[in-house]
Formats: structure tokens, C-alpha cells, sequence
């Protein structure tokens, strides 16, 4: 079994302002890895939409709310786990969305709010979320190259 660094934990406002310190913050998580961009992008894509649907419809954008965010590592994976006391997510957005590969494309099937699940679950390799009485626990893994 990989030994898990747990290397960088952030409080952060629940306003979408929050994202730019956020990516900042898995960026520097990142450079000791020596990933390149092609691989960091879809991380912080999955990342910051998760924290966006958080801080919109968890804390429905109370500036006065947190949500917390713990990076980690081992040797094949990082992981990033973000925490927070909002509205927990509907138990029907918890899988990845379908997608019909042969439904014509339309500006419909764009709109805000249909595709941040699949930026999500498209971006990392595993997604899981526990609710709890408290908090509730959103995780993405992505493995290393």
C-alpha cells in the first residue's frame, strides 16, 4: 500500500471568487510532482466546478459560509477532498451523467447547469460523495502519468 502525503488543507470563502486561490493552491500542490498542464487541466476543470456547484447551490452563495479542501497524494494518485456544511448534493446527480453519443448536438443540451457533473466526472478518474450529519465529503482521484 502508497504511502498518502497529506501536504496542503485550505478554508476558503464559499464565493466563486475563492476558485482563483484555488487553483492557485492545487497548482503549487502540484509542482512537486512535475505533472505537465495537459494533465493538471482537467483536474482544476472537475475541481473548481465542483467548488462552484458548492458555493451555488450547497451555501446558495452565502459570502459567510466555508468549504474546506485537502490535497493529497501517493504514489499513484492524487487526491483532493472537498468538505462542506451546505445543501447536500441530490442523490440523482451522485453518478455520472449519460450521455447519448448519438443525440444530435444543440444549444438545449449546453445550457447552464446540465454540464458541470460531466466536466466533473469527465475530468478525474473516481468520484465519490458521502453525506454526513454534518458535512458532507465530496473526493476526486485522479491517477499520476
Amino acid at each position: 500500500m502508497s504511502q498518502s502525503h497529506h501536504e496542503k488543507q485550505l478554508r476558503l470563502p464559499a464565493t466563486i471568487n475563492s476558485l482563483t486561490t484555488l487553483g492557485i493552491a492545487l497548482r503549487q500542490f502540484l509542482a512537486a510532482l512535475q505533472v505537465n498542464e495537459t494533465w493538471i487541466y482537467p483536474l482544476d476543470l472537475a475541481l473548481c466546478e465542483a467548488a462552484s456547484n458548492i458555493i451555488r447551490h450547497g451555501y446558495h452563495d452565502d459570502a459567510s459560509a466555508h468549504y474546506r479542501v485537502d490535497f493529497s497524494h501517493d504514489s499513484r494518485t492524487v487526491t483532493v477532498n472537498l468538505y462542506d456544511c451546505g445543501v447536500p448534493l441530490p442523490e440523482d446527480k451522485r453518478q455520472p451523467p449519460v450521455i447519448d453519443p448519438d443525440a444530435p448536438l444543440d444549444l438545449a443540451s449546453l445550457s447552464e447547469g446540465g454540464r458541470g457533473m460531466q466536466l466533473i466526472f469527465s475530468g478525474v478518474d473516481r468520484v465519490s460523495y458521502r453525506q454526513g450529519e454534518d458535512e458532507n465529503q465530496l473526493t476526486l482521484i485522479k491517477a499520476l502519468p
